[in-house]
């Protein structure tokens, strides 16, 4: 689990870099936010998904027939009664291929994962081995890194040690940037297929996958916060982890299967309107 942790730890430094001082300090609430909306897609992600999708596309109509009045000098209510209409119009009609697009970005950011988690995640052990500090720390001659070394290893960012980290796989593994590019693609078609052909499926599917990850990630940042022994016991006991997260996929799939499930007198209405 050296791996993970490491990868986790540049993740917690990147949000605390790059996330605004407010919403660190307000993590709690955010993740009682991540949970509650995790478990309502967990529960009712599919078969609300084409009222929440056209309803906030009516919201971003209404901001931007209000961009639209104050740019071009239009009365603004009725700029954005007219973009809300039309923009929740066409996403209303569009509902397919939105589907389509999100499940794309879900599915090909699950298989790019597994694919990274078997492919990349074993370099990290190794690329933290080769940064001036480990080296010295582990060589069997003491070696005190210089100045600029020590500051060049704490001013280290996420981003650079993202980017360092990646030359270092290719270098390692020629085939390693080629492969995910072409998975990544591969995914993203199938995914957007899997959206347009089978729609319920592919919502049913997307919202557990999306709000399993909100609910881990709201629980984990409670856990945190509230009981800071869980960090170190989920990472001593990472099956027990996994199978909390997979008990709560498994279940949000059978929940929301019956819940988006047509009754029969739904399917004959359907089909005697057809």
């Amino acid at each position: 689990m050296n791996e993970i942790e490491t990868i986790l730890e540049q993740g917690r430094l990147f949000v605390v870099q790059h996330a605004p001082s407010e919403v660190l300090t307000s993590a709690v609430p955010a993740a009682i936010v991540f949970l509650i909306a995790g478990i309502g897609l967990s529960v009712l992600g599919a078969k609300l998904a084409r009222f929440g999708m056209t309803a906030a596309f009516v919201v971003l109509g209404g901001l931007a027939g209000v961009w639209f009045g104050r740019e071009l000098g239009f009365s603004p209510l009725p700029c954005v009664l007219v973009g809300a209409f039309l923009i929740g119009i066409i996403s209303y009609l569009s509902f397919r291929l939105l589907v389509g697009l999100a499940a794309a970005v879900v599915f090909s950011s699950v298989v790019v994962g597994a694919f990274g988690y078997h492919r990349v995640i074993p370099y990290v052990s190794e690329f933290e081995q080769t940064l001036p500090l480990s080296a010295s720390a582990n060589s069997s001659t003491f070696v005190i890194p210089s100045t600029e070394q020590q500051q060049a290893y704490r001013d280290r960012d996420p981003r650079r040690w993202a980017t360092e980290f990646w030359a270092f796989v290719t270098a390692r593994d020629s085939n390693t940037a080629r492969h995910s590019k072409a998975i990544a693609i591969v995914a993203l078609l199938t995914g957007l297929c899997l959206g347009l052909l089978a729609v319920r499926w592919a919502l049913i599917i997307s919202t557990s996958i999306v709000g399993t990850s909100l609910v881990t990630a709201g629980v984990a940042t409670l856990l945190t916060h509230s009981v800071p022994e869980s960090y170190q016991a989920f990472q001593n006991n990472p099956g027990l982890l996994g199978i909390g997260v997979g008990g709560f996929l498994v279940t949000s799939l059978i929940v929301q299967t019956m819940l988006s499930r047509q009754s029969p007198s739904g399917k004959g209405e359907s089909r005697s309107s057809s």
